[in-house]
């Protein structure tokens, strides 16, 4: 079993808006009194502040004993973290709600503080709710919803699917009966593209109408890419599971970053914004949750390799096509870079050493290389 989360659109309750300002003075006032007093014990905060938190700020009973959790966990973590010890603030309009206590679901419908709510949202909502919160954006409430699911096991049985990344298509994907997927990102570059436009001629102004605009703006290329990748993997997760894959093989890009450093500008500027670690971690919780497992492997070559002959040459791709040098085999040069990353995967399998290792890249000291097809290559260390 694994906890999901769902954000969903409701209506229907105006409790909550009186309930928010009040919930925000009062966890910011216990936030001074455990940094002053350096004491972490979310029960003995209960024992010595329930009594005046409900009095003074008129918060229900059980949002009054979550604010010392919530409280003690901020703080708890900046130990964790090894962070200097200082004045947890808290801002966001977000309140934690306990599930069948704060909030509960009957018959009649979901219920809040005892006050029906309704949601605004065509999805299906899911079973086995849990502790979840709920959150204030542009006069609009939303519940962030936690629900329990069942993780069925691995299968044992099935194609392998090998997943190339890049910049013009967000990935390109073949299984082992040749079926293939083609993502394309057009639609994502375009929009950031337009979304860093606007930044740009917006903080040119250096007006304080326009630093305001800007402070509205932060965070919206970011929650487009997001938005755009939880597409694109559950987009590659269920056509993996419509063609009976048990296995999705990924390239591992960790340090693709660092080798676009000494890149120009414009390309540097879009791999360090190209959402290969958000892509990789989504694909493997929705993959778990089909039963399909999620590999990693080192890129080394893979765009350069005939899968075919197993020819290597730099030669050997232009742009989009792929033409072997060797055996003269064309294709797509994106699908072709798919294909051997599958094979990379069963490569491993049989300890090969000349076409991969089940170790990270950077643990066995690969060296990535941009080239000009928007695309990766990666090297041998000397040995």
């Amino acid at each position: 079993k694994t906890i999901r989360s769902i954000k969903l659109k409701f209506n229907g309750i105006h409790k909550a808006n009186e309930i928010l300002p009040n919930w925000l003075k009062a966890i910011n006032w216990i936030s001074q009194i455990v940094f002053e007093q350096k004491d972490t014990n979310s029960n003995r905060l209960a024992t010595a502040y329930y009594k005046t938190v409900r009095e003074k700020f008129n918060l229900p009973s059980q949002l009054t004993c979550s604010l010392f959790r919530t409280v003690s966990a901020s703080y708890k973590a900046q130990k964790t973290r090894h962070k200097k010890w200082s004045l947890a603030k808290f801002k966001k309009p977000s309140i934690p709600i306990i599930w069948e206590r704060d909030f509960a679901r009957s018959k009649k419908g979901v219920t809040l503080w005892a006050d029906p709510i309704t949601f605004d949202d065509p999805r299906l909502i899911p079973e086995h709710w849990k502790d979840s919160k709920i959150s204030l954006k542009s006069n609009q409430w939303y519940l962030n919803l936690s629900y329990e699911i069942d993780i069925p096991e691995p299968k044992t049985s099935g194609v392998l699917v090998g997943v190339d990344q890049g910049l013009k298509r967000l990935f390109v994907a073949t299984d082992s009966n040749n079926n293939k997927l083609f993502y394309k990102a057009n639609h994502l570059n375009q929009k950031l593209f337009n979304i860093r436009k606007t930044r740009a001629k917006v903080q040119a102004v250096g007006t304080r109408t326009s630093r305001q605009l800007l402070q509205r703006m932060s965070g919206h290329e970011a929650s487009v890419t997001e938005h755009a990748v939880h597409v694109a993997s559950k987009r590659l997760v269920q056509w993996a599971d419509s063609i009976d894959a048990r296995k999705i093989v990924l390239e591992d890009l960790s340090n693709i970053r660092e080798a676009s450093n000494s890149k120009g500008k414009t390309l540097r500027s879009r791999v360090h914004r190209w959402p290969y670690g958000m892509f990789t971690f989504f694909v493997t919780y929705k993959a778990q949750a089909k039963g399909i497992t999620v590999e990693v492997v080192s890129p080394r070559n893979t765009s350069r390799m005939c899968h075919k002959c197993g020819h290597i040459d730099k030669s050997n791709r232009n742009g989009f096509l792929f033409r072997c040098t060797a055996c003269g085999y064309t294709a797509d040069a994106d699908w072709n870079a798919s294909k051997n990353i599958a094979g990379r995967s069963m490569s491993i399998g049989l300890n090969s050493v000349d076409t991969g290792s089940s170790k990270s890249p950077r643990k066995l000291g690969y060296t990535f290389e941009m080239v000009a097809h928007n695309s990766v290559t990666c090297s041998m260390p000397n040995v």
